[in-house]
């Protein structure tokens, strides 16, 4: 007997991207079926049930950000992720970040805040990687924020060893990042305090932003200072074509609320009566 029939084949791609690709279209076909049974089965269901599904289905959606998560990391690593560069408006950027990130902080009872207005240059960049990173740290400040806490983000030009790049920073004020764990928060799968594990998440979120930071020709980097939070940083190059240019600020128009509105509104009538 040849033996040599006998024995399997070994698969000519066993990667992590390849195994993660195998894996997105049925995760992802379980989702989409949980959500669906969620918006037209929920009046027939238990409350039990209920629980049930809704458990089921926050537990996929974290599957799911695990397999893209391992998909991305795998890329960066091996140096197959290719960037599509464009002249990116950092502000809006970090308005997306926010308003993708707002109902999870209101969630955790966590305030988040966009800080500056400075007119700024393009950065050069991949719109949807830069947002991926923006998004990945906001999450893990909203995570480690106290109750009633605050995040902050920001984008300002960059400065001293710095130059020609825009400088991200996020910044919580959570329990801080210990000493011992600093070298290795960028580190695939790191887990440092108790504090980190409860947190959650699939463990690749810091590593990935400083891989897509790096490749887009960036620097990531963090400070702390236990028991009163964490700020990340990081740099993005400014956009060939905004370079040397003087850049033009156009004031944001002021939001009134309450009182003011109605001080506004009166005294416009005031004016009316004569003109």
């Amino acid at each position: 007997m040849d033996t040599r029939e006998m024995t399997p084949k070994r698969p000519s791609d066993l990667s992590p991207s390849h195994l993660t690709h195998e894996l997105r279209a049925p995760v992802t076909a379980i989702r989409l079926g949980l959500e669906v049974l969620q918006e037209q089965a929920q009046d027939r269901l238990t409350v039990e049930e209920r629980r049930m599904l809704t458990v089921a289905l926050s537990n996929t959606n974290r599957l799911e950000r695990l397999v893209n998560d391992i998909m991305d990391y795998s890329k960066l690593i091996a140096q197959k992720m290719g960037l599509r560069r464009e002249p990116v408006d950092a502000r809006r950027l970090l308005g997306e970040a926010v308003d993708s990130m707002r109902a999870l902080a209101v969630s955790k009872g966590v305030r988040l805040v966009k800080e500056g207005g400075e007119p700024l240059p393009r950065i050069s960049a991949e719109a949807g990687r830069i947002l991926q990173v923006l998004v990945n740290l906001l999450s893990n400040g909203i995570k480690f924020a106290h109750v009633r806490g605050t995040v902050s983000v920001s984008v300002s030009r960059g400065r001293f060893d710095h130059e020609g790049t825009l400088l991200f920073k996020v910044k919580d004020n959570g329990p801080g990042i210990a000493a011992k764990d600093m070298g290795r928060i960028f580190h695939a799968f790191a887990q440092g305090s108790q504090a980190q594990l409860d947190a959650g998440g699939t463990g690749l979120g810091l590593a990935i932003s400083k891989l897509l930071v790096e490749l887009h020709g960036g620097r990531i980097w963090a400070e702390s200072w236990p028991g009163a939070g964490a700020a990340f940083y990081f740099t993005i190059p400014i956009a060939a074509e905004d370079m040397g240019r003087k850049m033009k600020a156009y004031p944001e128009p002021v939001e009134y609320s309450g009182l003011l509105v109605w001080a506004a509104r009166r005294f416009n009538s005031f004016l009316a009566l004569f003109f």
